[in-house]
């Protein structure tokens, strides 16, 4: 190490990069004549910790990795520090081949941000995330990245992978030109990289085009030239179901909806018997996610004589709790801003509505319906016209 250590350029710094990960995390000790890796060490002999030279523990089980580890009460800065899962540790040793072995960077430390990224390729950084981070800790580790102009890949493991449609996991999306709203996944067992891209919420349900890769450049070739991207269309079908589930979640009384269900109630409206404008685009973004026909729903009980557009905005926005927080997304807001516009338009096209100064004048009435059950006899008779 100490001689890789005085020629840290080149091919030696990536060497030495990689030598250091191994023995910060465990994976590497030395029996006093040379480093020895856990998966290789024998059980009835004696290895030490090449920082501080105390000895060490062998760790081998059916679950994690094989591992050293200090002794209890130990004051090497190593055995200080946090401990990571075997995921994470797996995940980042393949992670480099996935990358480049030669040419990437292991747990690089950035003094100028005070961060260190899981591994950098270029100016490029990874992080593979299985720990839960804040969206406000994420935009903070994003920016420092961007102080050095550099970008970075979140790659999520498993947990996330399992909770993928959550808010927890929307904050990684990312959104890419050719392929639409994006997120990626480490999957350790098969050693490749896992891309949901073209994502979209369809009649409140997460659509999305799924593909894998075993090496990097393989990725960055199909993000610029990804081949068919499904258009996603709704049907009657995706209308009836959402009604269904706000019926059902009014009857078993969902706190949720019912709260939803009072603003509707106090304009004398029932959710339920919705306007069917609110039912004419059921496809959009991520950053609406499934509530996007609630979030309709709320405007259009809304809108009264007088009010101003942006407080109905941002009261619907309010009342459905739209992350406008997505930091790997340019101007997330936008987004909810063109929905907004795109359903006042269909409204004033209409001749229901009109605009002036930034206020409400009605033009003519919006159809409610008195319960669900009249709106579905409605629905019957559009036989698909509404779409």
């Amino acid at each position: 190490i100490n001689t890789l250590a005085n020629k840290k350029t080149g091919e030696y710094a990536s060497l030495f990069s990689y030598l250091v990960y191994w023995v910060m995390k465990m994976l590497m000790a030395s029996d006093k004549e040379q480093l020895v890796s856990a998966s290789a060490a024998k059980d009835n002999q004696k290895y030490y910790c090449p920082i501080c030279k105390e000895e060490l523990i062998l760790k081998r089980g059916n679950i994690n990795a094989p591992h050293f580890a200090h002794f209890k009460n130990s004051q090497c800065v190593i055995a200080m520090e946090d401990g990571e899962s075997n995921e994470h540790l797996m995940g980042k040793e393949q992670l480099l081949n996935f990358i480049d072995k030669r040419n990437t960077h292991v747990e690089k430390y950035l003094s100028e941000i005070n961060q260190r990224p899981d591994l950098m390729y270029q100016k490029l950084a990874f992080e593979f995330q299985c720990s839960p981070i804040s969206r406000k800790r994420l935009a903070e580790r994003i920016a420092g990245y961007h102080k050095l102009h550099m970008k970075s890949l979140w790659i999520l493991g498993s947990n996330y992978r399992k909770r993928f449609g959550s808010d927890s996991v929307n904050k990684f999306y990312y959104y890419i030109d050719s392929i639409g709203f994006t997120i990626f996944f480490w999957l350790v067992n098969e050693r490749k990289i896992e891309m949901r891209y073209n994502c979209q919420y369809v009649g409140g349900k997460i659509r999305y085009q799924r593909i894998t890769f075993a090496r990097l450049d393989e990725l960055l070739r199909f993000i610029h030239n990804p081949g068919t991207i499904v258009k996603y269309k709704s049907s009657m079908h995706d209308v009836i179901s959402q009604l269904t589930r706000i019926e059902n979640q009014l009857f078993y009384r969902n706190k949720q909806m019912l709260k939803w269900q009072n603003v509707c109630y106090n304009q004398h409206h029932n959710m339920s018997g919705s306007p069917i404008i609110c039912d004419i685009k059921q496809v959009t973004s991520p950053i609406m996610g499934k509530n996007f026909l609630i979030w309709k729903i709320l405007i259009v009980a809304s809108i009264k004589e007088r009010v101003k557009l942006r407080d109905v905005f941002k009261f619907a926005n309010q009342m459905v709790g739209l992350q406008t927080n997505y930091p790997l997304v340019h101007n997330a807001t936008q987004y909810i801003k063109d929905e907004f516009k795109l359903l006042i338009m269909q409204l004033i096209t209409k001749r229901k509505i009109q605009i002036k100064n930034g206020r409400v004048h009605i033009i003519d009435e919006i159809k409610w319906f008195d319960d669900y059950y009249q709106k579905l006899n409605e629905l019957s008779t559009q036989n698909n016209t509404i779409f």
